[in-house]
């Protein structure tokens, strides 16, 4: 589980975007409600030795189009999506 300021340090990273689709996240509906929900997905699974880190951190939806399940679950593969580098995620530039 991250801790709270790496959270808020990948918010502010991502200037409160998914970074997968772009769309605008409501802080206060972490992991819950029906607009702008998010979650702070591990790009790295921390059973494969991923860390705690804001390197490690990314701020993805979890309402459709659903980036979390899609790319973080689901049928993209984190890997081939964005490597571990906060510089080439799609929506932090």
């Amino acid at each position: 589980m991250f801790p709270s300021s790496v959270v808020q340090d990948a918010w502010s990273r991502q200037r409160g975007k998914c970074a997968k689709c772009g769309k605008q996240l409501v802080p206060a509906n972490r992991d819950r409600g029906s607009i702008g929900a998010w979650h702070a997905h591990h790009r790295k699974p921390t059973k494969d030795g991923g860390t705690d880190t804001l390197r490690n951190c990314v701020i993805l939806c979890i309402n459709p189009p659903d980036c979390h399940f899609n790319v973080g679950h689901g049928g993209i593969s984190w890997d081939y999506y964005a490597p571990l580098s906060d510089w080439e995620l799609p929506y932090l530039s």
